[in-house]
């Protein structure tokens, strides 16, 4: 039995081919004439395609209840605000179907059009800086990449930058597996580009300061007023990446399989696999993404090899830990590279009923300290920032961030000599003062 599709008279003419069951185009009845013509089983069994019976808005009622009376099994879906009555019909409003049909499109035209404006902005520059964070995460180097293929560019036309390093295994694994060159780069380096552009970051959340940035594409909530030429800022978005995904297809551009994987990656380390903060536009990205990623390379990416000297500050950080209200902390003293702070400042997130996580090191006589916080509380660069900020260099964003300074001035400061364990009190007592209301993690 062909289905019957009943519409009003004036949205026939848009509907063209693109109504198919079985894969046969459909067969129309336009009603103000023609609609005479006797509707039996006949007519509806000649041909497979759906039958698209038209008919002016006032008579759609009628004309559903001449169908059913005529043929009584058969399928009908009626596009109407009101249902007509009867059994077994299907009624779809205009406005469900402007949202299920002309919304989408309407978004994808909206994207195509920031789109072309990024890319026209860009496309005289000779060389473009596309910086991200200070410790950049996987979603600022996916989001990172995914802009330099948007506007076309190589390594040499686009470098990919960061202030600070890359620290966590699993991003430089990242970054090795995938082929990524992310390079460190100084304020005064930055007046060799043309233009600036700045991913999963905005202006304020760097300690270094300057003036031109002609692009922002973050996620973060706007903590200061954002001074770029293009703001692309989208806190409900639970990554980055995925704002970089509409973009690329919405101007049309392929992503590669190497791509994918990053864009892949970016989403699922920001949103726990969509598990935190990831929303409709997440999901529908990361799905598009899934069967174009490398899954060979994600497990790599994910399960980093530990090292025996990594594996040797697990232990030590371990057996010094202590967890004071809710905060994870460990001193794990003289350490040979500095990345294994924030790697154990990561590991120490996964204690239970832990909200931050604050790991400290000793580098060439340089205190490292490391904070991580589960992403709902305090920003973790103004709590550190408050924290350590008269003793050295201290700030970050909102789940991550660092401060260096001078050992001897830690300890000096709380009238401490040196060792371990004056060095994680003066940590401890800092760290729970900066945080506020009497000490309490929240």
């Amino acid at each position: 039995m062909r289905p019957v599709l009943v519409v009003p008279e004036d949205l026939v003419s848009h509907l063209g081919s693109h109504v198919a069951f079985g894969g046969e185009p459909p067969s129309y009845l336009v009603a103000s004439s023609a609609q005479r013509a006797r509707l039996d089983r006949r007519l509806l069994a000649k041909g497979r395609g759906a039958l698209v019976v038209a008919a002016p808005a006032a008579r759609l009622a009628r004309v559903v209840a001449a169908i059913r009376a005529g043929v009584p099994d058969a399928a009908i879906l009626v596009v109407a605000e009101e249902r007509p009555r009867g059994a077994g019909i299907v009624t779809v409003s205009p406005a469900a179907f402007a949202e299920r049909v002309l919304q989408p499109e309407l978004e994808r035209a909206c994207a195509r059009a920031r789109a072309e404006r990024l890319r026209a902005h860009f496309y005289d520059a000779e060389r473009v800086l596309i910086l991200m964070q200070d410790d950049p995460d996987p979603d600022a180097i996916a989001s990172a990449l995914a802009l330099r293929t948007l506007l076309g560019r190589n390594r040499t036309g686009a470098p990919i930058c960061t202030f600070g390093t890359i620290t966590r295994p699993e991003n430089l694994a990242m970054c090795k597996i995938l082929e990524i060159d992310v390079e460190p780069i100084t304020t005064k380096e930055m007046h060799a580009f043309d233009r600036v552009a700045m991913v999963d970051v905005q202006p304020s959340f760097l300690e270094e300061r300057f003036v031109n940035v002609d692009l922002v594409i973050d996620h973060h909530p706007i903590e200061e007023p954002v001074r770029a030429d293009i703001r692309d800022v989208r806190p409900s978005y639970g990554a980055t990446s995925t704002i970089l995904v509409e973009y690329l297809r919405a101007a049309d551009i392929k992503i590669s399989q190497r791509l994918a994987t990053a864009l892949l990656y970016g989403i699922k380390a920001d949103t726990l696999g969509l598990e935190r903060g990831g929303t409709k536009a997440d999901l529908e990205a990361f799905t598009y993404l899934y069967l174009l990623a490398n899954h060979n390379a994600l497990r790599r990416i994910e399960r980093p090899e530990l090292s025996e000297t990594a594996l040797d500050a697990l232990a030590a950080g371990l057996a010094k830990r202590r967890i004071v209200k809710g905060v994870f902390f460990s001193h794990l003293g003289r350490v040979a590279t500095v990345d294994l702070i924030p790697q154990f400042a990561d590991f120490g997130l996964q204690a239970e009923g832990v909200e931050w996580s604050v790991v400290s090191g000793e580098v060439s006589g340089d205190l490292h300290v490391s904070v991580r916080n589960v992403g709902y509380v305090k920003s973790a660069g103004d709590v550190t920032r408050a924290a350590f900020g008269d003793l050295g260099s201290a700030g970050g964003h909102r789940t991550m961030a660092k401060a260096v300074m001078p050992l001897r001035d830690l300890l000096e400061a709380g009238g401490e000599t040196r060792s371990a364990t004056g060095c994680q009190e003066r940590i401890i007592e800092r760290f729970l003062r900066a945080l506020g209301q009497n000490g309490k993690a929240h």
